[in-house]
C-alpha cells in the first residue's frame, strides 16, 4: 500500500492513488478490500472505458489538527461513484454520489463532488468505486475548510462573471437582430444559448442550480454537444463570405452540417458512450473543414475572415484540448478540464468585436454615402440649412433636456414618497410588535431603553411568558441598516418568541439550534446575520447562551464587583451567528449554554453594541470600560433608576451627538 498523505499545515493536497480495474464490474469492497492487485498510478484520466475503476489511498490526521477536511473529485460528470468511509475502529460507512444521484444528496451545495473526510486523528485508508458512460477523469484533491471556502467563492465569481458576460451578449445580439432584421445576430444569439447549455453541462452548474432534481438531462450532453457544433456552422455561414468559398468547400459544409444534423437527432436514442465519443470526434472534422474555409476567406483579404479564424482559433484550441483530455490522451489540469469554457470567452469576446466591426463599416459606408449627398446640397443652400439646422438642433436639445429633467424630478419625488412611506409602514409595524415595557416579574425588577437611530431599527428585544409567569429574555441585533434589516426583526422575533415558548423543557442549546436552522432556512439567500442572547429563568437560576454578541455586564452586590459573566475556565461565552449556515455538520454543542444565580440586588446589563461602539469627543469608543463603570458606580436602586444612571453617563461621554447605530440596553435585578 502506498504511503499515506500526512495532512498538516497545507490547504490543499493532490492525491495520488491506487488502482484496481474490474473489467466485469462484479467486485465488491470486501473483495477489493485487502487485495493485493492495486497498482499505483500517475495517470487520472482514463478516457472513455467502460471498466470499473477502484481507487485506494490513506491520509494521515495529525494529533494537533483542528480544521475540517474534505475530499473533491473534480469532474461533475461521472455517473456513480461509491466512497467507503472508514472510522477510527476501521469500520466503513459508504456514500454514494455522481449525477444520476439528486444533488440535494451530497454533502455539500458545490457544482463538483465535494466529501466531508473523517477528520478524527489517525490514519485512514479510503476505497472509492467508479463507473461511468461519461470519460473516466478522477481528479482528486484534498482541501482544507479554510480552501474550500476560497476555492467556491473563486469559481463563483470567475464562473458569474463568465456565464454574466455570455448574457449580456447573448441579449445585446438579440436587441441586434430585431433592430437591423439581420439573422447574422440571430445566429450567434443561438449559437451562444448552445454554448451557454454545454458549459452548464460540463461544469456542473445546470445541475447544481437549474435542474438538480432532473438526472435525466444530465445524460443531454452529446445532444447539446451535437447542437452546439449546427449551430456554429449555421453562424459561420452566416458570419462569414460563404458565397465566396469554392464549390468544393461549401458542399462540404452542407454535408457536414446534414451529418451533425442527423447525429443530433439519433443522440437522443442513441446510448450515451456512443453519442459521446462521435460528439467529440466529430468536433476535430468541423475544426479542419473551419479552418481551410477560414484561410481561403484570408487570402481573398475578407475582414470578416481575419475576425473568424482569431476568435475559432481560441475556441478550437479550446476544443482541442478537452476532447484530448476527455479521451485520456492529456491529464487533468485546469487547461483540459476547462480549456473549452477559456476558449469560448475569448472567442466570444473577439467574435462580438467582429460583429461591432461589420456594424461599424456598415455605419462607415452609409455616412461617406451621407457626405456626398449633403455636399450636393450644401452647394445651393449651405449657409441658410446651417443655420437653420443649428438653431433647430439647439432648440430641440434644450426642449429634451427640460423634459428630460422634469420627468427625471417627478419621478425622484415619487420615489422618495413611496420610500417614505414604506418606512413608516415598516416602523409602524415593528413598533406594535414590540413590548413597550417589561412584564412584571415577582423575583426580577427589570428595565428598558430602545433608540433606533433611524425609523425602522435593526435591534429587537423580547420578553417570554408562560401564562403570567416570566420565563425568557432575549436580545438581538440584525446586521445592515435600511427597511430589509428591519423587516427581518419581524420575522426574527416571530420565529425566536415561537420556539422558546414551544421548548421551553428542552436545553437552551437544543433552542437556539432550532431556531438557528430556522433562521438559516428563512433568509439563506440574504446577506444579513443576528447576533443576540437568550435567558431562560428557571427558579433561582438563569441560563444563558450568546450567539456571537456582545457579553453581559453583571453587578455583584455582595463582592462589590462588575464584570463579564465568563465560564469556569474564564473564557467568555460566545457561539456562532444566527442565520448564517457557515458548517452542515453544526450541531447543539456549537452554542455555549451557562447557567449563574443573582443573589438579591444583583443585576445584569443586556445591550448592542452602540453602546460600546459610540465615540466620544476625542473619537475613542466608550467601551466595555465605561459601562461597567457606570453600572459600579450605580445608587443601590430600583432597575429603572440603575439603567438611568448609565444612560446618563453614556450620553455624557458621547455629548448627546447622534447615535451611530440603533440602541437597545436591558438591565434586570434580582428583588
Amino acid at each position: 500500500m502506498a504511503n499515506p498523505i500526512m495532512l498538516g499545515s497545507d490547504d490543499q493536497y493532490p492525491v495520488q492513488f491506487e488502482m484496481l480495474r474490474d473489467a466485469k464490474g462484479t467486485l465488491t469492497f470486501n473483495d477489493v478490500r485487502d487485495s493485493q492487485q492495486f497498482a499505483t498510478t500517475d495517470k487520472n484520466a482514463f478516457g472513455f472505458i467502460t471498466d470499473v475503476i477502484w481507487t485506494r489511498f490513506s491520509i494521515t490526521i495529525p494529533e494537533w489538527n483542528k480544521t475540517n477536511w474534505f475530499l473533491e473529485i473534480g469532474y461533475p460528470l461521472l455517473n456513480n461513484i461509491d466512497i467507503y468511509i472508514p472510522d477510527a475502529d476501521s469500520n466503513y460507512v459508504m456514500k454514494h454520489y455522481g449525477n444520476h444521484i439528486p444533488f440535494s444528496k451530497r454533502d455539500v451545495d458545490h457544482h463538483t463532488f465535494l466529501i466531508r473526510l473523517n477528520n478524527e486523528p489517525g490514519t485512514y485508508t479510503y476505497y472509492i468505486r467508479f463507473q461511468t458512460e461519461s470519460s473516466m477523469n478522477i481528479p482528486l484533491t484534498i482541501h482544507s475548510l479554510k480552501n474550500v471556502i476560497s476555492e467556491i467563492n473563486v469559481q463563483k465569481t470567475v464562473f458569474g462573471i463568465f456565464y454574466g458576460a455570455l448574457l449580456i451578449i447573448l441579449a445585446y445580439n438579440l436587441l441586434l437582430a430585431l433592430y437591423m432584421k439581420d439573422l447574422t445576430y440571430l445566429s450567434y444569439a443561438v449559437f451562444i444559448v448552445t454554448l451557454i447549455l454545454i458549459s452548464l453541462e460540463l461544469n456542473g452548474y445546470g445541475f447544481q442550480y437549474l435542474w438538480p432534481n432532473a438526472m435525466w438531462m444530465n445524460d443531454l450532453v452529446p445532444f447539446v454537444l451535437f447542437l452546439t457544433i449546427v449551430t456554429q456552422t449555421i453562424f459561420s455561414i452566416m458570419y462569414m463570405n460563404f458565397k465566396d468559398l469554392t464549390k468544393s468547400l461549401q458542399y462540404a459544409t452542407y454535408i457536414y452540417l446534414g451529418i451533425i444534423f442527423t447525429f443530433t437527432l439519433a443522440s437522443l436514442f442513441l446510448p450515451y458512450l456512443l453519442s459521446i465519443i462521435v460528439g467529440a470526434a466529430f468536433c476535430l472534422p468541423g475544426i479542419t473543414l473551419t479552418t481551410l474555409s477560414a484561410i481561403y476567406l484570408m487570402m481573398k483579404k475578407s475582414r470578416e475572415a481575419y475576425f473568424y479564424a482569431l476568435a475559432f482559433s481560441f475556441l478550437f484550441a479550446g476544443v482541442i484540448l478537452t476532447v484530448n483530455n476527455r479521451f485520456g490522451l492529456l491529464p487533468n489540469n485546469i487547461l483540459t478540464l476547462w480549456g473549452f469554457q477559456i476558449g469560448t470567452m475569448f472567442s466570444i469576446a473577439l467574435f462580438s468585436l467582429g460583429l461591432a466591426d461589420r456594424m461599424n463599416m456598415l455605419k462607415k459606408n452609409l455616412e461617406e454615402m451621407n457626405v456626398n449627398l449633403e455636399q450636393k446640397v450644401d452647394e445651393r443652400t449651405k449657409e441658410l440649412s446651417d443655420a437653420k439646422e443649428e438653431i433647430e438642433a439647439a432648440m430641440e436639445e434644450l426642449e429634451a433636456i427640460n423634459e428630460q429633467l422634469t420627468t427625471t424630478n417627478l419621478d425622484l419625488q415619487e420615489a422618495q414618497a413611496i420610500h417614505l412611506k414604506d418606512m413608516g409602514m415598516a416602523a409602524h409595524l415593528q413598533s406594535s410588535l414590540l413590548p413597550k415595557r417589561p412584564p412584571q416579574s415577582s423575583m426580577y425588577d427589570i428595565a428598558l431603553v430602545y433608540l433606533p437611530k433611524s425609523v425602522v431599527s435593526g435591534d429587537f428585544y423580547d420578553f417570554y411568558q408562560d401564562g403570567n409567569d416570566l420565563i425568557g429574555v432575549g436580545i438581538f441585533d440584525v446586521s445592515g441598516h435600511g427597511i430589509a434589516p428591519g423587516l427581518l426583526t419581524l420575522m426574527a422575533k416571530s420565529i425566536i418568541s415561537v420556539t422558546f415558548i414551544e421548548q421551553k423543557k428542552e436545553n437552551l442549546t437544543v433552542v437556539a439550534e432550532t431556531i438557528n436552522n430556522k433562521l438559516i432556512s428563512e433568509i439563506k439567500d440574504i446577506d444579513n446575520y443576528i447576533t443576540g442572547i437568550l435567558l431562560r429563568f428557571k427558579e433561582d437560576r438563569i441560563e444563558y447562551i450568546n450567539c456571537a454578541h456582545p457579553d453581559i455586564i453583571c453587578k455583584k452586590v455582595d463582592i462589590k464587583r462588575t464584570g463579564k459573566i465568563l465560564d469556569k475556565t474564564g473564557k467568555r461565552i460566545s457561539g456562532p451567528f444566527l442565520g448564517i449556515d457557515t458548517d452542515s455538520s453544526m450541531d447543539a454543542s456549537s452554542f455555549q449554554e451557562l447557567t449563574f444565580k443573582l443573589k438579591q440586588g444583583d443585576s445584569v446589563l443586556l445591550y448592542t453594541d452602540s453602546l460600546t461602539e459610540s465615540t466620544g469627543d476625542g473619537g475613542a469608543e466608550y467601551g466595555e470600560g465605561g459601562v461597567m463603570t457606570s453600572l459600579q458606580n450605580a445608587p443601590d436602586s430600583t432597575a429603572q433608576n440603575i439603567l438611568s444612571h448609565v444612560m446618563n453617563d453614556y450620553f455624557s461621554f458621547t455629548s448627546q451627538r447622534e447615535l451611530h447605530d440603533d440602541l437597545t440596553v436591558v438591565l434586570i435585578k434580582r428583588k
